[in-house]
């Protein structure tokens, strides 16, 4: 994989399976313009598809994660319908997030406002700098949350915290991220990036196999029934039994106990 998928995306070096995946303009606080959301989609299909990559961290340069859409370039593209910019912009970007077969870590500093906050919804864990912030600014522009947030939000919240979020634009801050389960951690905001590394270093630790069935079976529990869920989690339980991880850290554990 190259390091730098291009100017507006970038993907760093494998380092101990962990990359970062950075949006690059700084200059805009991260905001996606057409150019930079396909980057993205095409940076997070290309290290979804990797297998040598372990753990996926999601940031962006400079003082903000994402401040949403570009405003300044959509306000020129009233002309196609919504629906299918944020299918070809966003969706598949968002949808990789999810699906991928590896953690990824949203490292978040400064803003991550309107579709920027649904890229941290969709990423496994969150880290959040001390002055980070989730805000969704579509009811000021007389839209509303999308990119899944709506899904997301009220799941996560129940309908009062969502409603109240998401109608009156309520600036979050890391610290009721935390509390509210929006985000894992709150560090201040010069250790985003290495506490969010630390975390990356303790997932890929873990059996791969066993990280990748977690995933699934937690993102498709929040659609499933109970009855479901159960029966799936027994089918992933079999793989990892029949994979030669477990039998390698099966036999680790029974070798330290005997010490």
């Amino acid at each position: 994989m190259p390091d730098d998928i291009g100017e507006l995306v970038t993907v760093s070096a494998i380092e101990n399976g962990i990359v970062e995946v950075s949006i690059a303009r700084p200059e805009v606080r991260n905001a996606l313009n057409e150019a930079t959301a396909l980057a993205l989609n095409e940076a997070l299909a290309a290290v979804a598809s990797n297998a040598q990559i372990r753990c996926v961290i999601l940031r962006g340069e400079g003082s903000s994660f994402c401040a949403g859409a570009d405003l300044a370039e959509f306000e020129k593209a009233t002309a196609q319908p919504a629906s299918e910019r944020l299918e070809t912009l966003f969706l598949p970007a968002l949808r990789s997030l999810m699906v991928m077969d590896k953690p990824v870590i949203a490292a978040v500093s400064g803003a991550a406002a309107g579709i920027g906050v649904s890229y941290v919804l969709a990423s496994d864990m969150v880290v959040m700098g001390s002055s980070a912030y989730l805000k969704l600014a579509f009811i000021n522009i007389g839209l509303i949350p999308d990119g899944g947030a709506c899904w997301h939000l009220v799941r996560k919240l129940g309908h009062a915290q969502a409603f109240e979020m998401a109608a009156l634009a309520t600036p979050i801050t890391a610290e009721r991220c935390v509390a509210l389960g929006l985000a894992n951690r709150a560090v201040e905001d010069n250790q985003v990036r290495e506490a969010a590394r630390s975390l990356a270093q303790a997932l890929v630790a873990q059996s791969p196999q066993a990280l990748s069935a977690t995933k699934h079976a937690l993102r498709e529990a929040a659609q499933r029934s109970l009855n479901d869920t159960m029966q799936l989690e027994g089918e992933l339980q079999d793989q990892c039994k029949a994979s030669e991880d477990f039998q390698a850290r099966v036999a680790a554990f029974r070798q330290s106990r005997r010490k």
